[in-house]
């Protein structure tokens, strides 16, 4: 089919520059019109507004380039199919992947513009597609995005060992920091409950009827109350060497409370010690948890926390970083061999039309047949 002059026109469309130039002006237009869209002022949303009320700033501009974008998207589309052929070929349109995300956007697109009546919000949803096509065309980006795919069975094995890292790490926290993070110094009241704190302390977090010790004048009774919400400071009542903070004599003790940050920062279950070893080899925030175990706990169990973040932070996440870029480095070579072969192919391709045009011109002036430029070069 080479020899249809519209698909050959098609090709040397689809091989200039200028046509991936102007798809992808058009792909970066679209996504500013996108990002300049109100969705609460569209499909009665929006408090006060209408159904048909979505003509207000970059909504109104967005409903009417929508069309112009489609078309230019489908007739883009529609050459590279006449160009490549649709299904069939072994280098067939649809036998890119990439190809078929623009395939399926521009079908999509079509739908919600053919298709009127009921919520077209889902068909509305691919817009925010169109610019993933950007990869399609910038050979760069798709390098990056080879690289992530090819790297993810040797990411694998890394996250393999995060898995046993976490398991170890998670498993000495239980046994070891297990409810200590609940530690908190309470307020002690001698002489009253707990009753009589009701409806008195309106921040009042946690209240408990204790017996207090000999530090406390000898009180049969004594109200011990947690008032600060905010308060997350550790204590302890070991009297070890290098212990954690102690509560003032005489007017506090280390009682149970909340675990911080609404109880998601602790080592009382597996789950929730995974996500603060995660938060810890981030790197995020890590040193106040390491202060508030320090707190509820001793000293020592810096040894955990400087461990964790060697391993697992210094080693484990650059472990990951050195595949990814071995991956990209391989990838990268690849690429620019692809391009040396596709040019060496433009240049065999010229050469051998200049031959054909060289064994044209012999065979003309074999016959004595002579061009217009040929008679001007030959009188010069």
């Amino acid at each position: 089919y080479l020899d249809n002059p519209l698909r050959r026109a098609c090709i040397h469309v689809q091989e200039s520059p200028y046509f991936d130039n102007f798809i992808l002006l058009a792909i970066l237009l679209n996504a500013l019109l996108l990002c300049w869209m109100e969705p609460l002022e569209m499909e009665d949303r929006g408090c006060g507004a209408s159904k048909n009320d979505s003509s207000t700033g970059g909504n109104e501009l967005v409903e009417l380039t929508e069309p112009i974008f489609t078309a230019v998207f489908t007739i883009e589309c529609a050459i590279k199919i006449m160009a490549q052929s649709f299904l069939l070929d072994d280098t067939s349109y649809l036998k890119d992947g990439w190809n078929v995300l623009d395939f399926t956007v521009v079908v999509i697109s079509l739908l919600s513009l053919v298709v009127s009546g009921g919520n077209l919000s889902a068909l509305r949803v691919v817009r925010v597609l169109r610019p993933l096509r950007t990869l399609s065309i910038l050979k760069g980006m798709r390098v990056l995005i080879g690289t992530i795919f090819k790297s993810i069975p040797m990411i694998a094995n890394v996250l393999l060992f995060c898995v046993f890292l976490f398991t170890v790490f998670g498993i000495f926290g239980l046994q070891m920091f297990m409810g200590v993070m609940r530690n908190r110094c309470f307020e002690v009241v001698p002489g009253t409950t707990c009753g009589d704190h009701e409806g008195v302390l309106s921040d009042l977090i946690y209240c408990r009827d204790v017996v207090p010790d000999a530090s406390f004048a000898s009180q049969d009774v004594a109200a011990a109350v947690l008032q600060s919400a905010n308060d997350e400071e550790g204590c302890t009542n070991l009297t070890i060497h290098w212990a954690g903070t102690r509560c003032a004599n005489g007017s506090q003790m280390c009682l149970k409370g909340n675990n911080p940050n609404y109880g998601i920062t602790s080592f009382d279950d597996i789950g929730h010690a995974f996500l603060l070893i995660f938060q810890c080899i981030t790197l995020e925030g890590w040193t106040p948890i390491m202060y508030l175990v320090q707190q509820s706990l001793t000293g020592w169990t810096f040894i955990y926390f400087l461990l964790l973040v060697f391993i697992g932070a210094f080693f484990l996440l650059n472990l990951a970083l050195a595949v990814m870029t071995e991956v990209y480095d391989e990838e990268n070579t690849r690429a620019k061999l692809e391009a040396e072969q596709q040019a060496e192919e433009e240049d065999e391709k010229e050469a051998i039309a200049e031959r054909k045009e060289a064994e044209a011109r012999a065979k003309r002036h074999d016959k004595g047949i002579y061009t217009d430029d040929e008679e001007d070069s030959d009188d010069e």
